[in-house]
């Protein structure tokens, strides 16, 4: 059962952090056309930000996942080797995890597809979800 425990955990992790990185995606990009005077009502907030993750979530949670696969692998080998801090190895891997993949999606299409990460702010988010997404693969599969 120890390996149904850590798909549970992954797939949990990839989920958390691509729903979490699609509602801060979307509430960045409302920000900014807020920003230049567009009326955005809490009802387009919500519509658009259930939208988002319908629409992003599925390509967004796949490059999350690809993310995750190496670097939970690796947060494994780190709490192997350091024998302690077992639930910060593995937010510190998800966070970086999101960090990489934008990055290289940056250094790919020479722009950044998830628009709400454009920003430091936004970039950080994103990786806060990557943390988070790994705080929860540390919790379920202990």
């Amino acid at each position: 059962m120890q390996i149904g425990k850590i798909v549970l955990a992954f797939v949990l992790a990839v989920v958390v952090t691509t729903v979490l990185g699609s509602i801060a995606h979307t509430q960045f990009v409302l920000a900014g056309l807020a920003d230049v005077g567009a009326d955005v009502s809490l009802s387009d907030r919500l519509s658009m930000t259930a939208h988002d993750i319908v629409g992003m979530g599925p390509l967004y949670g796949a490059i999350i996942g690809l993310g995750f696969v190496v670097a939970m692998l690796a947060g494994a080998l780190v709490f192997r080797l350091a024998g302690t801090q077992r639930t910060l190895i593995y937010v510190v891997a998800g966070a970086a995890a999101v960090a990489v993949a934008l990055t290289t999606m940056g250094i790919v299409y020479d722009i950044t597809p998830i628009a709400g990460a454009r920003s430091t702010l936004g970039f950080v988010t994103q990786m806060v979800a990557g943390a988070l997404g790994g705080f929860a693969f540390a919790r379920v599969s202990r």
